[in-house]
This record gives structure tokens, sequence and C-alpha cells, in this order.
């Protein structure tokens, strides 16, 4: 037994996967130096004086599964396992959409340095049976995908936009014939910055994150028109309006199985020109009530930061647990209260968590160095639209 570990349960002893239950209590006061960057996860840092700490701190970054709470094992349950399906170059990779009706996972490449200087006409689908990788391109051709979401079998998308191509869109797809169709390219005639992710609530209403991340990294060659924003879009009749405004950077967005809570991280974290991270930018996982029209959100409180890195993409389980791509792997947190209650890691090393979809009782991650499928989750993940 390592140090500031806790035995697993009994009922987890015959699981297939590598797991760790971190002893909280143990942590509380720990012997000796340490030190870690808030942008790094606890594991991945050598600065330890003490023995003890080390070796248990290297053993988690073997792992797979790390839990913080007992109600991590009952999420996941002891049949859990995770699988790296395709390895892929070490740059982002985005706007995963699981896609029932074919069992093929829709996801992007995104950003430099891939495509042509950045810019992606082409989408990755890749089916779960075969584990067959190619290309596909709609038609017309989307340009830069960013988030993705399905609904009633079609998939929603948003983009970055790219020079003549137009500024960031919200497309729908076909996934069967790859028809795609604008549905909204700007805000009373003002262009979106480009957009980040997107969310559907229960009525199949919108919310869209347009952020300032395609900027930064120089796919748009626009200056963004106004802070990153969240849009609340009617589906009916397409009207639109900001429900959120940061001085930030507007990312991922999930909503509850109720439909009365939308959470938002925000990745302020991120600074462009020149491109890097820095821990004292915005973190934060905020949560805020949802009114009965969709369209005015309140009541703010941050309800986590993450223990490493930043929340990237989002999502919320049929019984209402939120998914965040983390970096070395994907948070599990409680909605009540916002503790972390487990880790889902990717590997470590140049590895990193981006998003994910959510199947039945299985997930994929996608991210830098590809995709990864969780399967053999013990509750069902995937939600009612």
């Amino acid at each position: 037994m390592y140090e500031y570990l806790h035995s697993l349960p009994a009922f987890m002893n015959a699981t297939a996967a590598k797991w760790a239950y971190v002893s909280l209590s143990a942590l509380g006061a720990l012997p000796g130096q340490f030190n870690r960057s808030a942008l790094e996860a606890p594991w991945a840092t050598d600065d330890v004086s003490d023995f003890g700490l080390s070796q248990t701190l290297a053993y988690l970054n073997s792992t797979e599964f790390v839990a913080y709470d007992k109600r991590f094992f009952e999420i996941l349950g002891p049949e859990a396992t995770i699988e790296h399906v395709q390895e892929l170059a070490f740059q982002s990779h985005e706007a995963p959409c699981y896609i029932e009706d074919t069992n093929q996972l829709f996801f992007v490449e995104w950003g430099p340095p891939g495509g042509d200087n950045g810019t992606h006409p082409w989408q990755y689908l890749f089916d779960i049976d075969t584990n067959e990788l190619r290309r596909i391109t709609t038609d017309p051709p989307t340009y830069n995908a960013h988030g993705c979401v399905v609904y009633n079998h079609s998939l929603y998308v948003v983009t970055d936009g790219y020079g003549d191509q137009g500024t960031g869109q919200l497309v729908k797809i076909d996934p069967q014939s790859w028809k795609q169709e604008v549905i909204l390219n700007n805000y009373f005639v003002q262009p979106f910055a480009g957009f980040n992710d997107l969310e559907i609530d229960p009525h199949g209403n919108f919310y869209l994150t347009d952020s300032k991340s395609a900027w930064g990294r120089g796919i748009v060659d626009f200056t963004p028109p106004t802070n990153p924003t969240v849009y609340f879009v009617e589906r009916e009749t397409l009207r639109i309006k900001p429900v959120h405004i940061t001085d930030g950077n507007a990312n991922g967005v999930a909503i509850s199985p109720d439909g009365k809570t939308l959470y938002i991280p925000d990745t302020g974290v991120s600074k462009y020109y020149p491109t890097g991270k820095t821990p004292y930018g915005k973190r934060a996982l905020s949560a805020f009530d949802i009114s009965q029209s969709g369209a005015v959100l309140s009541n703010e409180r941050l309800l986590s930061n993450p223990i490493s890195y930043f929340y990237d993409g989002v999502r919320v389980s049929r019984n209402g647990w939120i998914f965040c791509g983390a970096g070395d792997g994907v948070d599990v947190i409680d909605p009540e209260s916002g503790f972390t209650l487990g880790t889902i890691r990717v590997g470590g090393g140049e590895n990193l968590a981006v998003s994910l979809s959510f199947g039945r009782n299985e997930l994929w991650i996608v991210g830098r160095g590809g995709v990864w499928h969780v399967k053999g989750i013990r509750e069902r993940l995937d939600r009612d639209w």
C-alpha cells in the first residue's frame, strides 16, 4: 500500500483497470517541501522532498482512474476500462459527437499546426466497430469546426469561420448524406468572433460560446468585435441574445438534465500574442440558473476551480454528473458541492484531454494525442434528448 492512498472498495477488487483511491485526510498535512504549478496535475510534479509522497505521486501517474470520493467508484463501476484507440498528433482535437445511428464518432483536428496553415475544411469520422479513421468533407465544406452536439439524428456544429468562407457559424449536418446548411452566422449583422462550443436544451434551443480562441491562434484575421459572449438562440424563431459576457474567454457549455442549470467554464487562463497559459487567468466553472424562457441566466456562482489545468469541453450525464476535459484527464464533478469526485486519465506526458462525448455506458475523449474510449461504465451517461 502506498502512503496517502486508501484501499479500493471490496466490490472493485476484480477491476481490470488500474485505479487509485486518494486519502484526502492523509494529504492534509504533508511533510518536507513540495511545490507544483496550478497548470500541472499533482502527480506530474517531482518537486517534493518526502520519499513516501514521491512514491505515491509516481504511482498515481501510472494509473487510469483516480478517485477522491467513493461515489466515483459507484458511477464508473469495476468494469470500466480506458483504451487509447487512435494515436494522433499532439495538437488539439475537438468537437466529438457520437452518432448512435451509425456507431461512429465525429470529431475535428483544430487549429495550427495542422491543416492548411491551421485551416481545416475536413473532419474526422471514426468507426467504433472497425477502428477505421477517415476524413470526410461536408457539402458544402465546413471550415474550422470547433464544437458539436447531436439532436434529433442531426449534428449541430459551430465553427470559427474562415476568410471569405464566412465568420463563425452554427450549421446543421446530416450524418448520412453529409449535407450541411447554415443556420446562423451573425448577431444582427455583427459577425461572431469565432464559436468555441455549443449546447442544446430539451426544447432544442441553443447556447453558443463565442470566444477569442480562433483569433488568438491566428485562424481568423479580424479582431473580435466584442468580449467573449455566450448567446441564447431560440430554435423556432432564431431570436438571439447575449446571456453571459466575460473578459476572460468563453469555452465549453453544458446544461443539467432538468434544463434548469447552465454550466460555463471560463478559460481566460489562455493568453495570446505571445500565446501561453497563466495561472492567474480565469479557470472557474460557474453555474447559472436558467429562466423559464431559457433566455436569462441568473444567480451566477463559482462551482469549481480545477485541481489542475483548466476545464475545456464540458458535458453533463443523465444523472447530472459534470464531466470536464481538464488536461491530464476528465474530471467528474458533483453538481451540488462542486467537489471533484475523480479523474479519468489519458496517460500523462504530452497527452491532454480536451473534450468528450457520451454513449449509453461509454464515452469518448478527444484531445492532444488522439482518441480514448472509456467503456463498461456502470451508470448510463447519454441523456433523453
